[in-house]
This record gives C-alpha cells, sequence and structure tokens, in this order.
C-alpha cells in the first residue's frame, strides 16, 4: 500500500472538513433565502450562484476521497499522475473554499440575512 505522508494526509482532510462546511453554509444560506423570499427572478441569480458554490464543493470533497482511497490501494506506490492530482486538487480546493465563503457571505449580505 503507498503511503501518503502525514502532513498531506492532514491537509487533506482538514480540507474536506472545510468543503463539508461550504457545503451546510451554502444549503443553510439556499433554504434561508427561500423560505425569506421564495423563488423570484431576483432570487434565482443568488440560488444558481450558491448551487454553482454547493457542486463545486461536494466535487472536490469526492475528489479526495477517491484519491486518497485509490493512493491507498497502489502498489508499491501512487502514481506521479496521481500524486500530480492531488497536489494540484488540494491547491485548487483552497482556492474554491476562500472564494466561496467570500461569496456566501456577500448573498447573505446582500439579501439582508443573518
Amino acid at each position: 500500500m503507498a503511503e501518503l505522508p502525514e502532513e498531506i494526509t492532514t491537509i487533506v482532510l482538514e480540507l474536506q472538513k472545510q468543503l463539508l462546511s461550504v457545503i451546510h453554509k451554502t444549503t443553510e444560506t439556499t433554504f434561508i433565502l427561500l423560505e425569506t423570499y421564495g423563488e423570484t427572478e431576483l432570487t434565482i441569480i443568488s440560488l444558481n450562484d450558491l448551487d454553482n458554490i454547493r457542486e463545486r464543493a461536494n466535487t472536490y470533497y469526492s475528489r479526495f476521497y477517491t484519491l486518497l482511497l485509490r493512493i491507498a490501494d497502489s502498489q508499491p506506490t501512487a502514481s506521479n499522475a496521481m500524486l500530480e492530482l492531488l497536489e494540484r486538487s488540494i491547491e485548487e480546493a483552497q482556492g474554491t473554499i476562500a472564494a466561496s465563503e467570500g461569496t456566501i457571505k456577500d448573498e447573505k449580505r446582500n439579501w439582508n440575512l443573518s
């Protein structure tokens, strides 16, 4: 079984935790927006933006899950392609999380949601 350095595994697991938080915040904001204002021409744009954020976070969460399992199953070591994909995914997810959290805050502020 291929084994990643503990630091990399910790980073990925922390990113998954943050991605779950983004998914939760996005779903919560969507629910509050719908309950407060309903589905209108104005809210649809925000709802679509929030849905896109949730989908991206879900994609990265699933990708990390799959990559960690495939790397763990690799013999005798993980391929360079898998390790490069993991490294690139870490960098992209970090940017996605930061941007997503900013957008969620903006949507809450724009619609006066708490």
